[in-house]
């Protein structure tokens, strides 16, 4: 006799691949792709779509600027700079020195010191926008030292720290230097260390086999400098030091993996960063590894040794993510992405991953425009539709299509700028009977089952289900041929009978679907 067996809320773990599967929880899955976890469900990552019309140079580098009455973003190809007001994309390079000089898309960061944005490649001068206005282009930064060269500049209150720096063509890669603070709406007035009527200065980090210094990003009152093999603390004490930097790095076994691999989790809380062999957040306090030994030897294994340096992170926070792309074996720019979910709360956090990365940056700002939704060819009720009447979006994910010479907006629609692509979740080794009254699982790997009816609570699009059996641990699986289920018109599907000591299934589908859990009736056939 069948029992109808219910495994819900399978989106509380995730995708566990570094695990055998038949250790995996029943609610894990122990593969998946193009996928994300909502709520107490996964689903199929959104795709992206060309917003901002047709830049004026392929865009290496974006960030958005905003005053009290619009927004702009202001963007960089490898030598030029360019502004967008919502209508608008307008040459903004310098006058001044001609054209930028970057070679690499890495190279580019930014930063606003009050409401000054500041761009920044570690070869030229660091630009800054006088006005916010299209008609103004970029200048070189006021009172920065004409032979001071910074790989990184980054606001600190009303200071602006730099590092990877060198003088007159000599590098200091162990050195963070300050400015004198700016007052209100200005840039500093010194980068002046031997003056002692200003309050910048410069310090080395004395850890030199921890490597270089590779970026920083402030949490709080708190600036973390990250080297290759060391994280340090700086924090604002006025009088004559005007920064401890502490005796000694706050880790000192552990650092970045390359500039850019660094980010603030949406809620402001935490700090995500790719170390040399693991991925790891912090509050300040606390430091957690967000891999197991086996995922972080996956992970580094496949990353290639030449473009690493390629890598970098950004935070979603539209759905709690964040995001760490990167070049696979083979490949020079990420077409892979690690996708880390900090809503569920706890130290470790569930992760999926992405294949098929097409952009070379990412930003956050506010993007708006008119719907192009009819009103008359919605396919959502009331209840489940997530947009807005007039898309007003402040915190949306902006990506750099540098080789389509587009930008996108992460999250919006089916596709890939036109590119179908598909979401897949599979659970292997699966030897679930039933539950007991306490509510644990019965799993018992002896003895064996059969599949025959599945109930998916599943919603949006069709999907493509199929079943699947082992009979050995961790052994080859045994699939029937796929069944379309649509849950539109569906409410089981007969995707069975299979059987054996394990039991598989599977979910793809290339258009939107989101699961919430499942029923499934298995049949204990005993031991044979």
């Amino acid at each position: 006799m069948s029992e109808a067996v219910e495994i819900n809320d399978l989106g509380s773990i995730g995708v566990i691949t570094d695990t055998s599967p038949y250790m995996v929880p029943p609610e894990g899955f122990t593969s998946g792709a193009n996928v994300r976890v909502v709520d107490n469900g996964m689903r199929r990552l959104d795709g992206w779509k060309q917003v901002f019309g047709t830049p004026g140079v392929a865009p290496h580098f974006a960030m958005a600027v905003r005053t009290a009455s619009a927004t702009f973003w202001v963007y960089t190809s490898l030598t030029k700079a360019y502004g967008y007001d919502g209508t608008t994309h307008t040459n903004i390079t310098r006058t001044v020195g001609g054209d930028y000089t970057a070679s690499e898309t890495r190279e580019w960061n930014g930063t606003l010191l009050s409401d000054v944005p500041i761009l920044n490649n570690g070869i030229d001068v660091p630009q800054y926008w006088p006005t916010i206005a299209l008609a103004t282009p970029l200048a070189n930064l006021t009172n920065w030292p004409a032979t001071l060269r910074a790989k990184v500049v980054r606001a600190f209150g009303p200071f602006l720290m730099a590092i990877g720096i060198s003088k007159a063509g000599t590098s200091y890669p162990h050195t963070v230097k300050w400015s004198h603070p700016a007052d209100p709406g200005s840039v500093p007035s010194s980068w002046d260390e031997t003056d002692p009527a200003v309050d910048a200065g410069e310090t080395p980090l004395p850890d030199v086999d921890a490597g270089i210094l590779l970026d920083m990003l402030p949490l709080g009152d708190t600036m973390y400098i990250y080297k290759e093999n060391s994280v340090r603390k700086a924090r604002f004490i006025g009088g004559r030091d005007i920064f401890d930097f502490g005796k000694s790095a706050w880790l000192e076994k552990t650092g970045l993996l390359a500039a850019r691999c660094a980010a603030i989790t949406g809620d402001g809380t935490k700090q995500v960063w790719a170390s040399q062999d693991d991925i790891l957040w912090h509050d300040g306090n606390r430091v957690r590894s967000l891999l197991t030994e086996r995922r972080r030897r996956e992970l580094f294994n496949a990353i290639d040794t030449a473009n690493y340096a390629n890598s970098f992170m950004f935070t979603n926070p539209l759905f709690g993510e964040v995001w760490c792309c990167f070049p696979p074996s083979g490949q020079t720019n990420p077409t892979r992405a690690m996708i880390f979910n900090y809503l569920r709360g706890g130290d470790q956090w569930p992760i999926t991953e992405a294949d098929g990365i097409t952009f070379r940056n990412a930003s956050i700002g506010p993007i708006q425009g008119a719907s192009d939704e009819q009103w008359n060819q919605g396919t959502d009720t009331w209840a489940d539709d997530t947009g807005p009447w007039s898309i007003l979006q402040r915190r949306r994910v902006i990506l750099c299509g540098t080789d389509a010479t587009k930008f996108y907006n992460l999250d919006d629609g089916t596709t890939r700028d036109g590119t179908v692509f598909t979401g897949t979740l599979q659970r292997l080794g699966l030897s679930v009977l039933g539950k007991k009254r306490n509510g644990e699982w019965i799993v018992d790997f002896d003895r064996m089952k059969m599949y025959d009816t599945i109930w998916p609570k599943l919603k949006s699009g069709a999907v493509s289900i199929r079943v699947g059996s082992q009979q050995l641990v961790d052994g080859p699986v045994t699939w029937n041929p796929a069944v379309t289920y649509d849950p539109t018109v569906d409410i089981k599907v007969d995707a069975g009978p299979i059987s054996g000591r394990a039991l598989a299934y599977e979910f793809s589908g290339t258009t939107s679907f989101h699961i919430d859990g499942l029923k499934a009736a298995i049949q204990d056939l005993g031991m044979f």
